[in-house]
């Protein structure tokens, strides 16, 4: 196998790639088990690994990939992200419209036992755009201003979630998912259970509607190297972030489209700030403490994460392996065909 990295100036991700012969799933998989030791270390140290190449053609066949780097794969998920399930433990990444943004963030940080990895593997090789951006939080930790990090650090965030009513129709905008999407279930007693669980407080609003609120350290230590990372959804919940991101977005695409939504998501954000209720909004966020976390903190961040963010085009057949405690993902838009799958770890 043939090991590298895309910049001499950085070493995420590293780039796993075949030599003459070595292409085939099989191959792949019987080498990460020969070198597991040296492939955790590797991915430890860097933050992912991108596996290109290879034949990788079904969910199954990127479904064996991840067991072998490791094996306890979950079904469970407790995100915000619509998802279809496409083998036992692959789903599609997100049923999210195209041109939504996914800001950076370390998947389900907001729960106590976030997952340790993330597998995304490149099923339809999107026509334009639709990569998926990742960024060292360690590094966004780091550069972070002192005082905002400070502020983050001494009191912690609280991510609110609002989750559509079963009985609710569809409307026009971002709004969550259906909680019996979510869960799976109409019991609600369920629900409660697994709310118990995450340290998540459970509330049924009018209507059947579900509100999920918890309080989470802002900063959390590496649990292998002890460095300390940016490890929370500040940047994904807050009210003005999406605006924040499609105006950067569109900095880097300049296409009609984006230009157009992002005039849109400036308008709507004025509007929704005006006319509805923080803690009635799809999602929302802001310190332990309950007071609201100002816009330009969150611009801030923002900013911290694009100057370290890496963003390469998917190839047909690649698998990223991400380190979730240290690494963030996100998307962004496209256009024409794309498909990417997604697995993850306890």
């Amino acid at each position: 196998m043939n090991l590298a990295y895309f910049s001499e100036n950085s070493i995420l991700p590293l780039v796993i790639t075949p030599t003459e012969g070595e292409s085939k799933k099989e191959t792949l998989v019987q080498w990460i088990a020969d070198n597991k030791a040296s492939v955790e270390s590797k991915l430890t140290d860097s933050g992912a690994i991108l596996f290109r190449g290879f034949q990788i053609n079904t969910p199954q066949d990127f479904e064996d990939v991840a067991k072998a780097i490791d094996a306890d794969l979950k079904d469970d998920y407790m995100g915000t992200s619509p998802r279809d399930k496409k083998s036992e433990y692959a789903f599609s990444a997100s049923e999210l419209p195209a041109h939504y943004p996914i800001m950076q963030h370390c998947e389900m940080s907001f729960l106590p036992s976030a997952p340790r990895r993330l597998f995304f593997y490149c099923h339809v090789e999107p026509e334009y755009g639709g990569e998926t951006p990742i960024c060292d939080f360690r590094k966004v930790y780091q550069d972070l201003d002192p005082k905002i990090r400070a502020e983050f650090e001494k009191k912690g965030v609280k991510h609110i979630r609002n989750y559509s009513s079963p009985n609710e129709a569809a409307r026009s905008g971002f709004q969550l998912k259906k909680w019996t999407d979510l869960f799976h279930t109409t019991d609600k007693k369920v629900i409660e259970e697994k709310c118990k669980e995450n340290d998540i407080i459970c509330e049924w609003k009018a209507n059947d509607g579900l509100r999920m609120t918890n309080k989470n350290a802002g900063i959390k230590e590496h649990p292998i190297t002890g460095e300390k990372v940016w490890f929370n959804h500040t940047q994904v919940f807050h009210i003005s972030a999406a605006a924040d991101e499609y105006y950067r977005i569109h900095k880097r695409q300049r296409r009609w489209e984006t230009f157009k939504t992002s005039m849109f998501l400036e308008l709507m954000t004025w509007y929704k700030k005006l006319t509805k209720n923080p803690n009635e909004q799809s999602m929302h966020v802001t310190f332990g403490d309950d007071s609201e976390i100002p816009d330009d903190y969150v611009e801030h961040i923002q900013e911290v994460i694009w100057k370290h963010m890496v963003i390469q085009a998917w190839k047909k057949g690649d698998i990223i392996c991400i380190d979730n405690f240290s690494t963030s993902h996100g998307r962004l838009p496209y256009y024409g065909p794309r498909e990417i799958m997604v697995c993850w770890t306890s």
